[in-house]
């Protein structure tokens, strides 16, 4: 190679250097609102918890989704209440500045066995449960969410649900949560008559099959869904930075765990040392599955049984990245909110503040 070819060379690849560079320089930060999800029975959020309160300040989060109540449909034939969360302080507005807005888990089940006569009767039911949250901190509430990945089949009642809650509470603004499938598939699955969506970026794929590495969260299953037009409501974001267990007995799934509970059993290990007989015990059968081999006599925690397969399935810095990456592509609007599912300080202390912050401003 002759050293004219060698200098040609050189100046296309500076000239590609700096279009790069140009190209960057023109990618900016979107100045999105921040929010987290609280998804445990129990609130103890103190406006004295300095810990809460310093990562909330670093991380410019002024609203906290709140799920207050947690709604299915009972072997009994009954629609019940499956958890209400308990919250252990009073909130002082003077004291704490935050946001907070109530969100009611209802299963499809749920909407699938409800009554049509009876609609009326749990719109304001739920919306009762759902505000009481205003008793703790001593303010409105301006917006009501709703969590229920409803079907083609259950659309109908679903809507109609939203509908009569909006009647009874016009005041409010509604938003409700929404999987990938029907945002893109929209015109079968339908728009839903509220104010906004939350696009739940998690869960992709079903949980139930143990051959999959993560059913949480796969960048490539998330962009299939991505479409040439915006969701026709004004859509915020929820992206992950999670764990949970999953129990698979006899080769079948079982339930689920909201944490990754080998947290748990080492404890209990630590707790009965030298007593073989007191704690679980488990191997690694490779990546995120684990054998329970023996279990104490007695109750354990979890009721796990010998033979069980264990599967951790997570959600950190990586997912949180990917996740953020994506939403560009999902046409956001300038008033959308970025909100990470699940606030839990133990979870997100292991991730870099560069990286939430990262996470909370994608770039365009």
């Amino acid at each position: 190679m002759n050293n004219f070819t060698q200098k040609i060379l050189a100046i296309l690849a500076f000239c590609m250097l700096l279009l790069g560079l140009i190209l960057l320089s023109k990618q900016k930060p979107t100045p999105f609102h921040r929010a987290v999800y609280h998804w445990k029975s129990t609130f103890a959020r103190s406006s004295y918890d300095l810990d809460e309160n310093k990562f909330f300040e670093a991380h410019s989060i002024r609203k906290i989704y709140l799920k207050m109540l947690d709604v299915d449909y009972s072997e009994a034939g009954l629609i019940i209440p499956v958890s209400k969360t308990r919250i252990d302080y009073y909130i002082s507005p003077e004291n704490d500045s935050l946001v907070y807005v109530p969100v009611v888990y209802i299963s499809n089940r749920v909407i699938q066995f409800m009554p049509t006569q009876d609609i009326d009767y749990y719109a304001k039911l739920f919306l009762e449960h759902t505000l009481r949250i205003e008793t703790y901190t001593n303010r409105g509430v301006n917006e009501v969410q709703i969590d229920c990945d409803w079907t083609e089949g259950t659309k109908d009642k679903y809507f109609l649900l939203l509908q009569r809650m909006r009647y009874w509470m016009p005041n409010l603004k509604y938003s409700v949560t929404l999987r990938l499938y029907p945002f893109k598939y929209r015109t079968k699955l339908g728009v839903p008559p509220v104010n906004r969506v939350m696009l739940m970026m998690y869960n992709l794929e079903n949980a139930k099959k143990m051959e999959l590495n993560n059913s949480l969260f796969d960048p490539n299953v998330a962009a299939k869904y991505v479409t040439k037009t915006p969701y026709p409501l004004p859509t915020d974001f929820a992206i992950p930075a999670f764990s949970w267990s999953l129990l698979f007995r006899h080769g079948q799934f079982l339930r689920v765990f909201s944490d990754n509970i080998l947290d748990e059993l080492e404890n209990e290990k630590s707790r009965y040392v030298g007593v073989n007989e007191a704690y679980v015990k488990y191997r690694k059968l490779g990546y995120n599955k684990f054998l329970i081999e023996e279990t104490p006599s007695f109750y354990n925690d979890y009721d796990l049984r010998a033979g069980d397969i264990l599967k951790i399935e997570s959600c950190g810095a990586d997912e949180l990245k990917q996740a953020s990456a994506l939403i560009i592509r999902f046409h956001p609007r300038k008033d959308a909110t970025i909100a990470i599912f699940d606030f839990d300080l133990k979870e997100l202390n292991k991730i870099s503040y560069e990286d939430l912050e990262a996470a909370y401003t994608p770039l365009h």
